[in-house]
Formats: C-alpha cells, sequence, structure tokens
C-alpha cells in the first residue's frame, strides 16, 4: 500500500476487511485504542483516528464508558409510501419493538399548533416513544394528535405494543392517506445520546413529519431523531422534465 496512505487509513482499513470478513462480529466489540496502539505500533492518537474513521462510515459504535461495537448493517428505509415504523422494519426484515417514555395530554406549542391547525394552548395527545430494531435503540420520536381528534387516545391501547395507526384507525376511523415529510443533517444532543445510546455529537437525522386525512386535515406533527449509523434513506426520483 502506498506510503502516502495515513497510518490511520490502513489500520482502519485492516478493520473494515476484518469486520467484512466476519473475523469481527456484528454486536462484538472492537479492539481498543490501547490494543490497536500495541498491536500496530502506533500512537494511541493514531489509533483512536482509525476507529473514528469507522464510526463516521457507519461500521462501529462507541458506546460511553464500554468501548467501539460492530454495528449491524444499516436499514434501508425507503421513502415511497406512508407507512409505519413498525411496517418499515418488518419489510426489512428486523423485529421492531418500543419503549413508552411518556404519554400524557400536554397543551400545544406554537410550532406544534401551527403544524396542527389548531391555537397555541390547545390540547394534544403527547406520545414519546424509543424505537428499536431487533432491541437495538435506532430512533426517537415524539407524536402529537389533537385531542378532540382522539379523545381518551392516551389510555386507548398499549403503545409499547400496539401500532398508534392502527388504534387511530380500528377506533377513532381516523386514516392518515398522506403526509409531508423532511429531514435534516444534525448532531445528538446529551439527551438524545444517552437515549439512543451514542456519543454525544453523533450523526443523526431530524425527521419532522406531518399526516394528513384525504380531506387534507392534520391529524399528526411527528418530530424524530434517527441514528445516523443506522439508516440510509433512499427515495424514487422521476424525471421532470425531457430538456437537457
Amino acid at each position: 500500500m502506498s506510503s502516502s496512505v495515513p497510518q490511520y487509513r490502513r489500520i482502519a482499513d485492516k478493520l473494515v476487511g476484518a469486520i467484512r470478513s466476519g473475523a469481527l462480529e456484528i454486536g462484538g466489540r472492537m479492539p481498543s485504542e490501547r490494543e490497536l496502539s500495541a498491536e500496530f505500533g502506533v500512537s494511541r492518537m493514531t489509533a483512536r483516528g482509525a476507529l473514528k474513521a469507522l464510526v463516521d462510515q457507519g461500521l462501529i459504535s462507541s458506546i460511553e464508558a464500554k468501548g467501539y461495537f460492530v454495528s449491524a448493517s444499516r436499514i434501508d428505509q425507503r421513502l415511497q409510501t406512508l407507512t409505519s415504523f413498525s411496517e418499515d422494519m418488518r419489510r426489512s426484515g428486523r423485529r421492531p419493538s418500543s419503549i413508552v417514555l411518556a404519554a400524557r395530554t400536554v397543551a400545544a406549542s406554537a410550532e406544534v399548533a401551527a403544524r396542527l391547525s389548531i391555537s397555541e394552548g390547545d390540547e394534544v395527545f403527547c406520545l414519546l416513544r424509543l424505537r428499536q430494531a431487533d432491541a437495538v435503540p435506532v430512533a426517537l420520536e415524539a407524536a402529537h394528535i389533537p385531542e378532540n381528534l382522539a379523545p381518551g387516545l392516551m389510555n386507548a391501547a398499549d403503545f409499547a405494543a400496539d401500532s398508534l395507526y392502527a388504534t387511530l384507525r380500528r377506533r377513532y376511523g381516523i386514516l392518515p392517506v398522506e403526509a409531508e415529510q423532511s429531514f435534516e443533517a444534525s448532531a445528538a444532543t446529551e439527551s438524545d445520546a444517552a437515549i439512543l445510546q451514542v456519543e454525544a455529537g453523533a450523526p443523526v437525522l431530524r425527521l419532522t413529519r406531518l399526516s394528513l386525512t384525504a380531506e387534507g386535515r392534520p391529524i399528526e406533527f411527528v418530530q424524530s431523531v434517527y441514528r445516523g449509523d443506522r439508516f440510509t434513506m433512499r427515495v424514487r426520483l422521476a424525471p421532470g422534465s425531457t430538456d437537457a
């Protein structure tokens, strides 16, 4: 290999090869900075650079006070139809689960009210869940639904196991048929990091989604934080013009 390639990159490439060959298994612990330093005869700073390169590629993740671990393959999420998290995970061959962190009626903030076309301070049902794929935390999701659309929703189901959309459809006859969704790249806050089991400052995707009925009435506003090392968002585009 060319000597112009930085030492940390050469070490990172060897580690990538070990991951892809299965020598380093998914979920397994990576060699520590100290171990890599001794094995390759480099400084711990160089070893740290190699590990950081793999974190940036989404191949490994860091858990505070525990070390680095080989990540599972990314979840390839296609943004073509309005589906639930559980449907997306099952379609990708993963087992979805949720932990309810909060389920309560709150006063709508200015942002939530504007998105749902209600007045600031109106009551909304807020459901905060940690979303998991194969028992690994992958997203933090806060859904807001106007209380007057679904009275008693807080006690209508066990949202650790039950689908919010299915509950809305079955109990209230509410069916979202389209949504407006946006993403932006961001960094995990300390609170995000603690819940998602990543380092503070790790790459995340912040998602907002407004779900609408067939009549165009807003029924759900969602704010989510997705782990950047776990997701690839894919969109299929059709040509909009034949002009060169």
